[in-house]
């Protein structure tokens, strides 16, 4: 009877599991709370210095929230000071331990290489049939309240990506 129920949970897509980070069908939702409204000049500042310093902020992920999160722009080629959106790196332990479904960065590229903006999360979800590859889905973010963009959101080349492949 327990083989039936079980089969019947993974068969079903059952909604009783949450949606993982990366599922191709899910869109992740951030809010990003920063103390500051200057943020923006705030991150800019923080890029030019390349000491690896990040801006605190609470950061919620489909309604689960951290605070003393570290948030920095990212990306030498897709990051200007100009941009109306740059590319995030959110590191959820910058201050205390803290992961999301065992991840403790987000990485997320504004797609400003790329038109179609489905290259990156394609290519990742074809190569994974062939070889060790990031997980990668879409994400909706927005910063202190207002609506910042839709970002390919990857995951880090760190512990949880070596973990699996062990």
């Amino acid at each position: 009877m327990i083989k039936y129920i079980s089969a019947f949970f993974l068969l079903s897509g059952s909604s009783l599991i949450a949606q993982d980070l990366y599922d191709m069908d899910h869109i992740t939702f951030i809010e990003i709370e920063f103390s500051s409204s200057d943020w923006d000049a705030l991150m800019d500042a923080n890029d030019l210095t390349d000491d690896g310093t990040k801006l605190t902020a609470t950061v919620t992920i489909d309604g689960t929230s951290y605070d003393s999160v570290g948030v920095a722009y990212k990306g030498n080629s897709s990051y200007s000071a100009s941009n109306l959106k740059n590319p995030l790196n959110i590191e959820l332990n910058y201050t205390y331990t803290q992961r999301y479904q065992g991840y403790s960065t987000l990485k997320l590229a504004s797609g400003k290489n790329d038109p179609s903006f489905v290259r990156e999360v394609l290519c990742y979800e074809m190569g994974r049939k062939y070889m060790d590859m990031p997980l990668s889905n879409y994400a909706k973010v927005y910063i202190n309240g207002a609506y910042y963009g839709l970002f390919s959101s990857s995951e880090a080349i760190d512990g949880r990506y070596g973990e699996r492949r062990l």
